[in-house]
């Protein structure tokens, strides 16, 4: 029987890899065999080398300001090119400010719009002509319930995320005859250094009670569905972008 979480021989790149859900998602690559980059803004990330390498495939990190244009310039083939080719994108990296359309400035809307909207078009771009050169491979972009349901307090973030869920559908239309699946994934309130003060008992309590889960989520749960958009099993789904937030969007 075909083992579909074996990723042996498959190589991919993992953007806001150093922590949280990329940590969770690029160790979970690695963990079944993959060649995984990471790229991060941190100078350097020497421990999630050694633990993404401990799995004994060819792993590497890269450093790079993702909301940078020049900084992204070439950025995926020279990746790639460490990787021996590509097979998997994972556009992760992002951020988030506490304002409203009217306390918005100009600043944080363009801070926000060239990490999660721009990157994620530059990146795709780029990693198109090596993905056909594979044979075909998986874009997976991480979205957010916030393009669901965003309730005022982030409110850049919440528009920006709606954006890769429709750059999210456009691409897949567009790449689908090409043998490049493009879905999304919409992560609930996931424990991570960046959702600290969600888990602290007194917040925890009044937010899980719009969780029918009854529960936040933890980062091994977002890199479970992205195992499945990343492997074989996911081969017919296409340009959609799935909710991770213990029924959340539904409730």
């Amino acid at each position: 029987m075909k083992d579909y979480l074996d990723f042996t021989g498959k190589r991919a790149i993992v953007t806001g890899g150093r922590r949280g859900l990329g940590r969770a998602m690029a160790l979970a690559l690695a963990e079944r065999g993959c060649s995984v980059a990471v790229v991060s803004h941190s100078k350097d990330a020497p421990e999630l080398l050694a633990e993404l390498n401990s799995f004994g495939g060819k792993c590497f990190y890269f450093s790079a300001d993702l909301g940078n244009r020049e900084d992204r310039r070439g950025l995926v083939s020279k990746m790639a090119e460490a990787l021996g080719g590509l097979d998997i994108l994972i556009n992760n990296a992002g951020m988030q400010f506490v304002e409203s359309i009217e306390t918005c400035t100009e600043e944080q809307w363009d801070t926000s719009r060239s990490l999660m909207l721009d990157a994620v078009y530059d990146l795709s771009h780029q990693a198109v002509p090596l993905l056909k050169a594979s044979g075909g491979g998986k874009i997976i972009n991480i979205a957010s319930i916030c393009a669901f349901r965003e309730g005022g307090g982030n409110f850049s973030y919440g528009v920006m995320k709606t954006g890769v869920m429709g750059m999210t559908r456009c691409m897949a239309n567009a790449l689908a005859k090409d043998n490049i699946n493009v879905n999304a994934i919409a992560p609930g309130i996931i424990r991570t250094d960046l959702t600290e003060r969600c888990f602290e008992p007194q917040r925890y309590q009044a937010l899980i009670g719009k969780y029918p889960a009854r529960r936040l989520g933890e980062p091994d749960e977002i890199a479970k569905v992205a195992l499945f958009l990343a492997g074989d099993m996911s081969s017919f789904v296409n340009g959609v972008t799935i909710p991770v937030d213990g029924g959340f969007t539904g409730n």
